[in-house]
This record gives structure tokens, sequence and C-alpha cells, in this order.
């Protein structure tokens, strides 16, 4: 299998795999031994970044617990925000999210 605009030997400094494209003698015109399949290793690093990317697809996105705190404080009257707090922290993201535009 041949990844067209991709240099293996960058490929495997980046992700420690080994790939084996099956051309050995083929490709020099001779007769190839090759089975067919392609063998492929992940390193340990590549295997546990797979798994953090599968535990934040899974993890929910809202918090159940935080949320049922603040409709119980909401029902309760008890709720307040404080109107300074408020605008700090709109501003402080307007500003990160200006300093990642650039």
């Amino acid at each position: 299998m041949k990844i067209k605009g991709v240099n293996s030997g960058k490929l495997d400094r980046i992700s420690g795999a080994r790939v084996n494209s099956g051309k050995g003698r083929a490709a020099r015109g001779g007769k190839s031994r090759s089975t067919g399949s392609d063998d492929v290793a992940i390193s340990s690093a590549a295997r546990l970044s797979g798994l953090a990317g599968e535990a934040v697809a899974n993890a929910p996105e809202i918090r159940a617990e935080l949320v049922e705190s603040i409709k119980e404080a909401l029902e309760s009257g008890s709720y307040s925000v404080s109107n300074l707090e408020v605008a700090d922290r709109i501003l402080r993201q307007v500003l990160m999210e200006g300093k990642r535009s650039l």
C-alpha cells in the first residue's frame, strides 16, 4: 500500500511505526514473496493518545452535578451572581479569543 505525499521516513519518526509496503523484489523486477498484506506497529505514545481521544469523545459535555446544584440554588432564590464578575469573565474570554486568532 502506498500513501501518496507521505515520506515514510518522517512518518516513522513521528509515530514510531514500522510500515512494510511489500515492495521488496517486485520493485526491482524480481518475484515478490509478499502476501499482499501490510504490517503496522503503533507506538505506546500513539496508543495513549488514542485512548485520551476516546475518553474526551465519551465524556459528557454537561456536568450534571454542577447543573443540579445551580438549579437548586435558582429554585430556592439563593443563587446570586456579581455583575462585576460576569463582566470580568466576558472580557477575559474575549481577550483570550483575540490572542488565539493572532
